[in-house]
C-alpha cells in the first residue's frame, strides 16, 4: 500500500504541543465505481423482496466526515452530507431497523442475550467537529445512539487531522466545519446527554503495523485522556485504518488492545457480526455518499456481501 507523509503540528490541552509526521495510507477503496453501485442496487432489490438474508447477525455502520461539500472545491473524502445522513438513518428506522448503542450489543453478546435481527450500531471515526455540528442534531432528532472514536492528540487543534486525505483540508477558504477536529468542550457536549459515547482511536492515529509496543503506549495515552478529561472508563476502541489484510488490525495489535482494557477493538472489514464472533474482531460497513437507506439495509441484511461474492466468482469463471 502506498504511503504519504503529512508533516503537521497539532496541540492538545492535556498533552501540550506535539509534532506529528504520520504515514497516511492512500484509501483507494474510497473510489466507488459503477460496478459496485450496481451491485448495491441488486442487493437492495433482494433485501426488499426477501428481508435479511442472515437470521442471526447485526451490523455496525462506520461514518467519518459529515459536511456539506464546499462549492468550487474537490469533493470531500470519506464524507456523507448531513441531509443524506438523515435520510439514511430515518429510512432505516422506517424499515423497522433499530439503532442500538455499541456498549449494549457488546454486553448482550457477552451475556448470551438475544439481539434483534434488525439491530444496528452507528459509529464515527477520527473525531471531526462536524460530528457534533452536523451529525449530533440528526442523531438527537431520530434518537439514534452512536459512538465517536476520537484520536485525542488533535483535540483543540486548529489544523486538519494528519490522517485526513482530503487535499484541501485546512487550506484558506475551506470552511472549517468540513475538516476541523473536535475541541475538548465539544466532546463534552457530544457526551452530555448519554446518546453519544466517546471511544478510543489511539492518541495519534499513526501507522502501527509491526509496532505493537508503540501501539500499546499510544493507546495508553489515548485512554488516559479519555479517562482524565472526560471520565470515560473502559471505552470501546476502533483501529485506525483498520484493515486486517493490510496489517492495521493484526493479532499482535489486537492482543495489545485487549491487554489495555478496552471494551472491544473494531476493524474496518465490511462484514456482519455473528453469534460467537469476538468483539475484538468485529467489522464495520463504511457508509459513503452513494448509500441510501435501501443499500444500507441490504448491507445490514447480508445481501450485499452475498451478491459481491457471486459477482467475483462469475468474473473468475471467465478466465
Amino acid at each position: 500500500m502506498t504511503l504519504v507523509l503529512d508533516e503537521s503540528t497539532s496541540s492538545n490541552s492535556t498533552t501540550g504541543a506535539i509534532s506529528a509526521a504520520l504515514p497516511v495510507p492512500l484509501r483507494m477503496h474510497q473510489r466507488i465505481g459503477l460496478r459496485q453501485r450496481a451491485l448495491r442496487k441488486i442487493a437492495a432489490t433482494f433485501n426488499s423482496i426477501f428481508g435479511p438474508r442472515e437470521k442471526q447477525a447485526f451490523g455496525i455502520l462506520m461514518y467519518h466526515r459529515i459536511a456539506n461539500p464546499p462549492p468550487g472545491k474537490p469533493k470531500p473524502t470519506w464524507n456523507v452530507p448531513p441531509r443524506l445522513l438523515e435520510r439514511q438513518l430515518a429510512g432505516l428506522l422506517r424499515r423497522g431497523w433499530q439503532a442500538w448503542p455499541l456498549r449494549q450489543v457488546i454486553e448482550c453478546m457477552e451475556r448470551d442475550l438475544p439481539i434483534p435481527r434488525k439491530a444496528f450500531v452507528v459509529t464515527f471515526d477520527d473525531g471531526y467537529a462536524n460530528n457534533l455540528l452536523h451529525a449530533y442534531p440528526i442523531l438527537t432528532r431520530l434518537h439514534v445512539p452512536a459512538t465517536v472514536f476520537v484520536a485525542t492528540a488533535y483535540l483543540d487543534s486548529k489544523q486538519a487531522l494528519p490522517s485526513d486525505d482530503w487535499s484541501v483540508a485546512g487550506q484558506p477558504g475551506v470552511p472549517t466545519d468540513t475538516w476541523r477536529p473536535l475541541t475538548t468542550e465539544e466532546c463534552r457536549r457530544l457526551a452530555a446527554n448519554g446518546l453519544v459515547e466517546l471511544g478510543a482511536h489511539t492518541h495519534t492515529h499513526a501507522d502501527f503495523r509491526g509496532r505493537p509496543q508503540a501501539f500499546a503506549a499510544d493507546l495508553k495515552q489515548n485512554l488516559e485522556v479519555l479517562r482524565e478529561t472526560f471520565g470515560v472508563e473502559r471505552p470501546a476502541f476502533a483501529f485506525p485504518y483498520g484493515r486486517r489484510h493490510s496489517g492495521f488490525a493484526s493479532p499482535e495489535l489486537t492482543s495489545a488492545a485487549r491487554d489495555a482494557g478496552v471494551l472491544c477493538s473494531l476493524t474496518t472489514e465490511a462484514d456482519l457480526v455473528r453469534p460467537g464472533d469476538s468483539p475484538f474482531e468485529w467489522g464495520r460497513f463504511n457508509v459513503d455518499g452513494y448509500d441510501s437507506a435501501r443499500t444500507l439495509a441490504a448491507r445490514l441484511g447480508g445481501w450485499y456481501t452475498a451478491v459481491r461474492k457471486l459477482a467475483r466468482r462469475g468474473s473468475a469463471g471467465r478466465f
